[in-house]
């Protein structure tokens, strides 16, 4: 057998081709099946096919009915240089389905009033094209279908009539209903009501469009100006629209119409309209929001890209998702322009808020941003407090006895006021009587050793008394 398979077939009075790109040892009835649903676009899980030919070049006149992977193994196995039978294709829906066929069933020609000789004119016509384009002559037996083989067809059917008065029983097969006949209203599920506003138009798109494709529709921009913005349905038959108007002097906008009910049929998420939405920056930050509601902190690119793609059908760049997660961290903190536009607010509600701040907004001739100091209230209180304390214990400290265990750590053994020693590293800023390690300020002991410090010329480092203090002082 050749690499690839042609296979003509008729449904509702019209011709397909199928072009099988793999042996026919291969081909099985499922695949077949599917490549037809596919063709008609049909869903295979809500229709079943029945499948059948006239084997008029054998010189049957019955029809057969394939029914399973032997069955389509044989259809392929009868054809010549991709020359076969044409199939015939019947649409059933699931529910009426008729009883299961046999593999031969024999159609009954005249008694149940079906009408056999138009069908064999049909076939003989179908295959002989199939002749002449494959460039081949087509046999006597199917083309030669004239008045006198009519004649003798109805002389079979009379003498068959004769013989058996009761006929072949034939079931007539139910009728095909097309899908989405009947029509049932549905919601769109964005959720939204009447006078919400929203801080721009394109916030109001990226809520619609995030819900058009979670709830399988398609919608069309019928108006977008300035003043009003207008969305339909894709389906010109549907009564489903939101429109929304501008708000005088601001870029808000406010919904003033919407129709949330669906009247046509929901669309499949792999339509090529769907598949060709883009994604943007403010639409991956508007998912982001959703998944991980003011979180600074959000997945790599990379897990956002499988994200975006997982729940709103859309593939973006790695730049993209790295600009979509940067604008969710914007949209939570503010873009800097935004705070220094505010920084006068923020200085004002800081020095209301710790009494005693003291702020300085330094700009330079074009009134441009030099530096700012901020000086607060508690912080200026507790410099005070903690330099009246030092001062008062510096007295204390410079009576006691320090002896000096190594310079390179600034290790030194002090003798208390009471007779007891203790060690002290100014580096780690520890000391064994432990309130130079719990009030993460220097103790008397760890003064005495400071002064000692200070008192040394042969040092070749330098410290100051602040960095024995804790940052919180």
């Amino acid at each position: 057998m050749s690499e690839s398979v042609n296979i003509y077939f008729k449904c509702k009075g019209r011709m397909y081709t199928l072009m099988m790109k793999t042996s026919g040892e291969n081909i099985t009835l499922s695949m077949l099946v599917g490549r037809i649903c596919t063709k008609l676009e049909l869903d295979e899980s809500k229709v079943k096919l029945q499948l059948r030919y006239n084997a008029v070049l054998l010189g049957s006149t019955e029809e057969i009915y394939i029914c399973d992977d032997e069955d389509v193994g044989v259809y392929i196995s009868l054809g010549e240089n991709n020359r076969r039978y044409v199939l015939y294709v019947e649409v059933i829906t699931p529910p009426e389905l008729p009883e299961q066929l046999s593999r031969v069933e024999v159609i009954n020609k005249s008694s149940a009033g079906k009408n056999y000789e138009d069908e064999m004119r049909d076939n003989a016509a179908i295959v002989l094209c199939e002749c002449e384009e494959q460039g081949t002559e087509p046999k006597e037996a199917i083309v030669e279908v004239d008045d006198t083989q009519d004649a003798e067809i109805g002389l079979q059917d009379e003498s068959m009539d004769i013989h058996d008065d009761r006929g072949d029983e034939y079931v007539e097969p139910p009728p095909v209903v097309e899908a989405g006949q009947f029509k049932k209203e549905w919601e769109d599920g964005i959720g939204l009501n009447l006078f919400q506003e929203f801080p721009s138009r394109a916030a109001l798109q990226e809520v619609v469009d995030k819900g058009a494709f979670a709830n399988s529709f398609g919608y069309v921009i019928k108006k977008s100006d300035k003043e009003r913005y207008l969305l339909t349905c894709a389906k010109e038959s549907c009564a489903w629209r939101i429109r929304a108007s501008n708000i005088q002097n601001t870029s808000i906008y406010s919904i003033r119409k919407y129709n949330k009910m669906h009247t046509c049929t929901r669309i499949s998420k792999s339509k090529t309209r769907m598949r060709k939405r883009k994604g943007t920056p403010e639409l991956v930050a508007a998912l982001l929001h959703d998944t991980f509601p003011g979180q600074m902190e959000t997945p790599v690119p990379k897990v956002i890209m499988e994200l975006v793609q997982t729940k709103l059908g859309v593939k973006i760049s790695y730049s993209t998702a790295l600009r979509g997660k940067r604008q969710a961290i914007c949209d939570l903190k503010g873009s800097a322009e935004d705070s220094y536009k505010d920084i006068n607010c923020y200085l004002y509600m800081l020095k209301k808020v710790n009494e005693g701040t003291i702020t300085y907004l330094k700009l330079d001739e074009e009134d441009k941003f030099q530096y700012l100091f901020i000086a607060l209230g508690a912080s200026i209180e507790g410099f005070q407090v903690m330099r009246n304390y030092l001062h008062d214990l510096w007295v204390e400290a410079e009576k006691l006895k320090v002896t000096e265990l190594n310079t390179f750590q600034l290790e030194y053994n002090v003798r208390g006021s009471e007779g007891n020693e203790y060690f002290v590293n100014l580096l780690l800023k520890t000391c064994s009587c432990k309130v130079f390690d719990i009030q993460k300020y220097p103790c008397v002991h760890a003064l005495a050793g400071f002064i000692a410090f200070e008192n040394d010329t042969t040092r070749t480092r330098s410290m100051e008394i602040h960095e024995l203090v804790s940052k919180y002082y």
